[in-house]
């Protein structure tokens, strides 16, 4: 047998349910696809948001099984499959926004979402990468270019997004600012940030704007959000993870700063640069709680929580 949640409904925790049944047969692959059989299913905040009716729910049909970044090792693979074979370790995201039913110790997953998971990253490591690293790749790479010289800020440095993205801009060059709760500054510091502000303390976020960034990343709104626009200088760009109402836009656009917006999903040339990073050691995510399958419900319950330091994942 093999085990699986299953969201039967939309609202709190108490929705995920554990539930066993065979595991699915390598003939049953279509061409294209893989069997992995999990060892580890990453959470993101994502999950939690659609399991409340928010999120990608829209675009889901009950019952499912949640999750979208796994990793494992490949255990079937389709007609076509040619770049994986069984007995490969590999990591990736599954199908997003569609079904990606990662929190299973079994998972049918398009060989194209998969990457082989480099020597250098154990498959706990693996499974915190693929949605948060891409996203802030994306970002960086792709929304907007940051170089090497730029000055780059990054709020909610402390999260699971936020923590990949100090890393990413500091490889690719900046000059990066983390905004994050004080306790975490020493540790951003060491994963590349040249400076950290506290953000509850008022005027240091107030104070950005006396140093101008060219581009930053908010993973958060609000007073936070509005600090991170006043910080960005005119011709520069802020990208906001959390969405950008009208009011901001029309600041952006009265101080000739660009507003953008991302919604990540599974780009092969993405997963196998974030790859490239962590074999070189350039990329490490930090694995917060390590959550067993079966308490999946808890795992969401710390998202919600809130102050998470890195990623959390779920031993499958």
């Amino acid at each position: 047998m093999s085990a699986k949640i299953v969201q039967t409904g939309f609202g709190g925790p108490e929705v995920l349910e554990l539930v066993d049944q065979a595991p699915p047969a390598p003939e049953e692959l279509a061409d294209d696809e893989v069997l992995v059989r999990v060892a580890y299913a990453g959470v993101n905040p994502i999950d939690v948001m659609t399991r409340t009716g928010g999120g990608v729910a829209g675009l889901l049909t009950l019952p499912f099984t949640p999750g979208w970044d796994l990793a494992g090792a490949v255990e079937a693979v389709g007609s076509q499959v040619t770049t994986l074979s069984a007995g490969d370790r590999v990591f990736g995201m599954a199908r997003f926004p569609g079904v990606g039913a990662a929190y299973a110790q079994h998972a049918v997953v398009p060989a194209i979402d998969l990457a082989p998971t480099p020597d250098t990253l154990a498959d706990a490591a693996a499974a915190a990468l693929p949605l948060a690293a891409m996203t802030a790749w994306q970002a960086f790479a792709d929304t907007t270019h940051v170089a090497a010289g730029q000055q780059v800020l990054v709020t909610g440095a402390g999260g699971g997004v936020g923590h990949l993205a100090v890393q990413i801009a500091h490889h690719l060059g900046a000059t990066v600012t983390a905004v994050a709760g004080a306790a975490k500054h020493d540790w951003l510091r060491g994963l590349g940030a040249d400076r950290t502000v506290d953000y509850t303390d008022q005027a240091a976020l107030t104070a950005l704007a006396d140093q101008p960034v060219d581009v930053a990343l908010t993973v958060v709104g609000g007073d936070t959000g509005r600090h991170a626009l006043a910080a960005v200088r005119p011709g520069g760009v802020l990208i906001s993870l959390v969405g950008a109402p009208a009011e901001l836009r029309a600041a952006a656009d009265a101080a000739g700063v660009r507003v953008a917006t991302t919604a990540v999903h599974t780009e092969r040339a993405w997963l196998t640069e974030i790859a490239r990073l962590a074999a070189a050691k350039a990329l490490a995510p930090e694995v917060a709680h390590i959550v067993d399958l079966a308490d999946a419900a808890a795992a969401h319950r710390l998202i919600e929580a809130g102050h998470v330091q890195g990623k959390i994942v779920l031993r499958a």
